[in-house]
């Protein structure tokens, strides 16, 4: 694919991009409101969290056979296949006549989501030069919060017709997206590697993370975390990691290269967005339940209305400047003292309110101005396995926080 395009043209591609990362980003929430619903309709109450984690568990878990996928096959085909199957699943959710159907086709859209947002990110830093970067990512985190924050407004309104409308709105929007996107690529020229996909490597990370993924939502709903089934896949999972970190030493081509986890930035890029998205999800299930639940939504939208104001803000300055460090060292920096503000000020509103904002800026500098600076060290052939390992440890970072 050409490496830089002009402004023209870039802004018709990423109109497509965004709403598709809008998509992937709204089933997150959008879905929570209607469980109710769900649970009337279609009985087994008990089983309605994995209407959530599924999604959850999937997009995480697809996030860096996307990213390795993506760098082998191209991002722009895999897009439009993962846009085709979002849409598939989406339809599949609506149609479905039971919790196990449900879950199953929720499972489907996560895997579409994880590789759109692999896909979407990737190309953002294939198409844009690195010192423009920071900018145009600030547009999709802010994107990414709207979304997460429009997820339970909307899911309210269409769930008071019917909850099966909250998945076939994705099927406009997406056809949408999926004709966006590819008036914008077309006649861009399909980057790709000349390596083999590392099976084994597929199979060992794919067994490892569903089996940590699966203890940790389990745990979060509430089960007895002293049993030998979660033993057993504690067990799994650690065993799945040690063995696929040993394989990719040997892999001819491997799914995550170890050369890649050597570099200092990336490494610490990746520690700085497990720790945030840890912070900012945990923020959001903890403050509504330590306040009245009529304040639940106002805490929340002043948490989430942050977010995109210090991602636009510091990828602007990250553009102007031409560095991102101080601007993730001041997002660091600040968190402490906004952090300290929130657990002092639990019972008052107005400054409640205030230091959630604060709150939500902070992390907002990171969240683009960390992507840019990991895909910047990252080898231009890398450059899609590097973003999908953000997606995972994002997907990480955020069950941790949801659960724990």
């Amino acid at each position: 694919m050409n490496k830089r395009i002009d402004e023209s043209r870039l802004r018709k591609i990423l109109g497509g991009l965004m709403l598709a990362l809008f998509l992937a980003a709204l089933d997150q929430t959008i879905i929570a409101v209607v469980l109710p619903n769900i649970a009337h309709e279609l009985a087994l109450p008990e089983y309605l969290p994995w209407v959530v984690s599924a999604y959850l568990l999937a997009m995480t878990v697809a996030t860096p056979i996307a990213g390795k996928l993506g760098d082998l096959f191209g991002r722009t085909r895999l897009l439009y296949g993962a846009i085709v199957l979002f849409i598939c699943a989406s339809l599949l959710c609506s149609l479905t006549r039971n919790i196990a159907e449900l879950v199953a086709a929720r499972t489907l859209q996560g895997i579409a989501a994880g590789a759109m947002m692999t896909c979407i990110l990737g190309l953002i830093g294939e198409l844009i030069a690195p010192a423009e970067r920071g900018r145009y990512q600030a547009w999709f985190s802010g994107m990414y919060a709207i979304a997460s924050l429009a997820g339970p407004l909307l899911g309210t309104f269409i769930g008071e017709w019917s909850w099966r409308g909250v998945f076939l709105i994705n099927l406009p929007l997406g056809l949408v997206a999926l004709f966006l996107a590819q008036r914008g690529l077309q006649g861009l020229a399909n980057s790709r590697t000349t390596s083999k996909v590392d099976y084994l490597g597929c199979g060992l990370l794919i067994l490892s993370l569903v089996s940590l993924m699966l203890l940790i939502t389990r745990i979060g709903h509430g089960e007895p975390w002293r049993s030998a089934e979660h033993a057993a896949m504690l067990l799994t999972g650690t065993l799945g990691i040690m063995a696929f970190s040993y394989w990719q030493t040997k892999a001819r081509e491997p799914l995550i290269p170890p050369t890649l986890l050597r570099i200092p930035t990336l490494r610490a890029g990746l520690i700085l967005m497990l720790f945030s998205n840890f912070l900012s999800l945990g923020l959001a299930v903890l403050i509504p339940l330590q306040a009245q639940s009529s304040n639940a939504t106002l805490l929340l939208i002043a948490l989430a209305s942050g977010v995109p104001v210090g991602a636009y803000s510091g990828g602007r300055l990250s553009s102007h400047l031409k560095r991102y460090k101080p601007l993730i060292l001041a997002g660091c920096a600040a968190l402490p003292l906004t952090l300290s503000g929130i657990a002092w000020t639990v019972g008052s509103q107005l400054p409640l309110l205030t230091f959630l904002f604060l709150t939500g800026i902070a992390l907002g500098l990171q969240f683009p101005t960390v992507l840019v600076a990991i895909q910047n060290a990252a080898p231009h052939t890398q450059l899609g396995v590097a973003t999908a390992c953000c997606g995972l440890v994002r997907g990480l970072g955020g069950a941790l926080g949801r659960h724990c």
